[in-house]
């Protein structure tokens, strides 16, 4: 119980709540603990949205299926991330994606009745999950942004750049694969090895398996103005 009550806690959802408090509000609610197995579905595309989950341990990868065939890994979710948080209230009955677990996972679910509930009980909760589903559509217009640019190497850029500020640093640790980052960026893996061996040859940029040095963030921003 501690070990969850300590990943609810890291969680946005009960953001700036005590441990005590969280234990309190458990204790009037409905709620499940699941453990999924690597590549098991935890929110299929053709489910009803009506849980939320957040995840305790392990990762999740949010996945679109496309009429073309091709799946694309729209982001990926580590401990204490909310997952489905945008979905539960949209004009929409289903998932917009699938979600696997990417690892071995426990994830917290809760019914969108529970949430409710949850949000009459105590309105800093309601606040929190508020600000969740406005960070997910700043991120969401972040994507867009990667999706209009139309070289790799600027994709890149924009990636590395926005990461930094995020960051408040020119050491970024991809949490992801560079199959999933490729994903992301709506490129083939072999194009994104590609163009980051030119960058680290122009000096523009430095890495060594997932950790990426910025050596020269003036070029990286040239390369973004050029679009």
């Amino acid at each position: 119980m501690d070990t969850l009550l300590h990943a609810l806690q890291q969680s946005a959802l009960f953001r700036n709540k005590a441990l005590a408090e969280i234990a309190g509000l458990l204790t009037k609610i409905s709620y499940r603990v699941r453990e999924y197995r690597e590549n098991e579905i935890i929110f299929s595309i053709n489910q009803t949205a009506d849980t939320l989950g957040i995840i305790v341990e392990g990762c999740v990868d949010v996945k679109k299926d496309f009429l073309s065939g091709k799946v694309v890994t729209v982001t990926t979710r580590g401990p204490f991330d909310l997952l489905a948080d945008a979905a539960m209230f949209s004009g929409t009955r289903y998932y917009p994606g699938t979600l696997f677990a990417c690892k071995a996972s426990k994830i917290f679910l809760l019914h969108k009745q529970e949430l409710l509930r949850l949000f009459s009980l105590d309105q800093t909760i309601m606040l929190n999950f508020l600000c969740s589903v406005s960070n997910r559509m700043m991120a969401l217009n972040q994507k867009i942004e990667v999706l209009s640019l139309s070289s790799i190497r600027s994709k890149i850029a924009h990636f590395l750049i926005r990461e930094s500020q995020a960051r408040q640093s020119m050491v970024i640790t991809l949490p992801f694969s560079k199959k999933a980052w490729a994903e992301h960026l709506n490129v083939s893996r072999t194009s994104l090895s590609r163009e980051l061996r030119r960058l680290e040859t122009a000096r523009y940029i430095s890495f060594h398996n997932r950790t990426i040095h910025i050596n020269q963030l003036a070029k990286l921003n040239e390369l973004l103005a050029e679009e």
